[in-house]
């Protein structure tokens, strides 16, 4: 038995080890944000952007925020800045509606819009260019629906992507470039890692910075605001603030925008709302404050008495009934036995008690059953019960079994 216990402690305590280090790891993994996606601004790793979230977060004149919720519901304020940082670039051939709405919105408003793409190696076999156009494998539907639902990049911004075949890539070789700039107030030398290059069909682009020749930052008025298009997101990572900051060059592509939105939707981070979420959104406090005072007044309605009871008993109260159990037991006979049966029913009930010692011989019994069965119904309700009854005390009393 005391093996057992000692068994059983130790397996209760290997569970507790091995639960606190599971917790551990989650705990771990939420700290360093390794649990997120690559460019978020909740992971505080080399590859996230919170150390750019969180330094802008010191300027009491900024307001930022992340966004989790569907680009179509989202309500840009006036002389917002919106990060969108860490996009694959095959999502990218062309335009969803719902993001070129927001964009639209974005725009309007006098905001700027920042993107970055994922740092992509990749080598086109048809020398380095990639069509705008041709994603049926990257959106499986009907031309009517793509037509619908997505736009062209190279009709909605005049730009498009390439790839630059002269530098040679590998897959699992990291790419150490350099971007470079000639305009006056930005950095002329920023680290690059993608051979990712824009293709300009419209003048109304101006290249920021170029790497072995290609445009790889590039900018644009787009309505009142401004886009801002990146082929690498290193630039805004926690490493590149760490090793290799450029903070004059962030502060340009923020602009002088009081509101800053850093997009984590996009990434698959979305804010599922429960019942409490609906009702802080849908301020439904004070109706549910209202319903749980009337709960709380009804309960104490039902324990507690406005006019307290009084102590001296009702005359109401006070029940005197003309008849006792006898009676009442009685009675319930007469109800549910009908007379003519009042003396069989007594011989079964009798028998019943004596089953196991009979004290009457079974001619006596055979005797007292001949009694209890007349001819005929009407015979029986005739028989006289009390004379019957007497009839049959004489009989078991002859007998000398039952004394």
């Amino acid at each position: 038995m005391k093996n057992n216990n000692l068994r059983t402690l130790g397996l209760v305590i290997l569970i507790l080890i091995f639960a606190v280090g599971v917790f551990q790891l989650f705990v771990l993994g939420f700290k360093s944000g390794e649990i997120y996606p690559a460019y978020s601004s909740l992971r505080s790793d080399p590859l996230g952007t919170r150390a750019l979230y969180e330094s802008l977060e010191q300027f009491s004149h900024i307001q930022i925020d992340r966004n989790h919720r569907p680009l179509n519901f989202l309500k840009f304020e006036e002389g917002t800045t919106f990060f969108y940082l860490g996009e694959p670039q095959s999502n990218w051939n062309s335009v969803p509606a719902e993001l070129s709405g927001a964009i639209d919105r974005l725009t309007r408003s006098g905001g700027r819009l920042v993107m970055s793409f994922l740092p992509e190696q990749k080598q086109s076999a048809g020398g380095g260019e990639t069509s705008g156009t041709s994603q049926k494998e990257l959106h499986p539907v009907t031309e009517a629906k793509q037509a619908k639902k997505f736009i062209p990049i190279s009709n909605y911004w005049g730009v498009d992507f390439s790839f630059n075949a002269e530098i040679l890539t590998e897959e699992s070789k990291y790419l150490d470039l350099v971007a470079t700039s000639n305009l006056p107030g930005f950095p002329s030398v920023i680290s690059w890692h993608t051979n990712l290059y824009f293709r300009l069909l419209d003048s109304s682009w101006r290249v920021l910075y170029a790497c072995d020749g290609q445009p790889v930052i590039i900018e644009r008025s787009f309505g009142k605001g401004r886009i801002i298009l990146c082929a690498d997101s290193y630039i805004f990572s926690n490493e590149a603030l760490w090793l290799e900051r450029h903070p004059g060059l962030l502060a340009w592509v923020i602009g002088n925008n009081a509101n800053i939105l850093f997009d984590e939707a996009h990434l698959g981070i979305y804010e599922r709302l429960g019942v409490a979420g609906l009702i802080r959104q849908y301020r439904f406090h004070w109706f549910f404050s209202a319903l749980v005072v009337l709960a709380l007044l009804f309960v104490w309605k039902s324990a507690v008495y406005f006019v307290p009871p009084s102590r001296r008993p009702r005359a109401a109260d006070k029940v005197i009934s003309e008849k006792d159990d006898t009676q009442g037991f009685f009675a319930l006979l007469k109800r549910n036995i009908p007379a003519g049966e009042i003396l069989a029913t007594c011989i079964q009930e009798w028998e019943r008690s004596f089953n196991k010692d009979r004290r009457v011989s079974p001619g006596t019994i055979a005797h007292i059953n001949r009694i209890l069965s007349p001819k005929s119904r009407s015979s029986r309700k005739r028989t006289d019960i009390v004379g019957g009854y007497q009839t049959i005390g004489r009989i078991i009393s002859k007998d000398k079994r039952y004394e």
